[in-house]
């Protein structure tokens, strides 16, 4: 420490956040964002429409608000890479903006969440509501190797559609929040995430009458 203390630690975790480097594109002219990243239209052009930007060093759009986003993540650039990849010789693709798909493993508790939180949902000016869902990840419960679950679902109160939701529990957990941006991306409601129809199997997800996505959606519902 600054004092001199020392302090024992098994790990030592560095959260420093990221800085684009853009000094090439300055030195090349090209318009910075507001983030600090090189600006881009959503087709990946730059200020100068013969030169792309994907990745850490492009700026980013909200997909909810429109606004510029700190978002990093290599789903994100892999994204970019292929709107870019298909714009260089006519425009095909357009970014839609970022919705932010984290998940992480902890011993062996997975946590994952896909675009908003209930409380930043908030603090951008949409009134919301929330179904959560608890049940486990196979079915019946006592399979071997079940795990307990857990969902979140955060609706737009006056369009029904879902703007976020986050998971705990097994390794499930991982695609689940993939799931959940599909449905976001997709613009789906909680009526039609409800009604959707999925596939189930004992020994890979929770029970048809206990699927956490549409029980949460079908808890939301009850508050529109």
């Amino acid at each position: 420490l600054d004092s001199g203390e020392e302090l024992r630690a098994d790990a030592v975790i560095f959260g420093i956040g990221v800085r684009p480097n853009t000094e090439l594109a300055q030195k090349a002219g090209l318009k910075i964002g507001e983030k600090r990243g090189i600006w881009v239209d959503r087709y990946m052009r730059t200020s100068d429409e013969n030169v792309f930007a994907v990745g850490d060093c492009a700026e980013k759009t909200d997909f909810f608000t429109g606004q510029p986003s700190a978002l990093r993540l290599a789903s994100i650039a892999t994204a970019e890479a292929r709107i870019a990849g298909a714009n260089l010789f006519k425009l095909k693709r357009a970014n839609k903006g970022v919705i932010g798909v984290f998940a992480t493993k902890v011993g062996d508790l997975v946590v994952g969440m896909a675009g908003m939180r209930e409380k930043t949902a908030r603090e951008a000016g949409f009134d919301v509501v929330v179904g959560t869902m608890e049940t486990v990840d196979k079915h019946p419960g006592s399979m071997p190797g079940a795990t307990p679950l857990k969902v979140k679902l955060v609706f737009h109160k006056d369009s029904g559609k879902l703007l976020g939701g986050q998971a705990c529990g097994g390794v499930t957990v991982g695609e689940l929040v993939n799931v959940i941006a599909a449905l976001i991306q997709s613009g789906m409601t909680a009526d039609e995430i409800a009604t959707f129809q999925m596939g189930t199997h004992p020994a890979l997800t929770a029970s048809p009458i206990a699927y956490p996505l549409v029980n949460a959606a079908e808890i939301a519902l009850k508050q529109m």
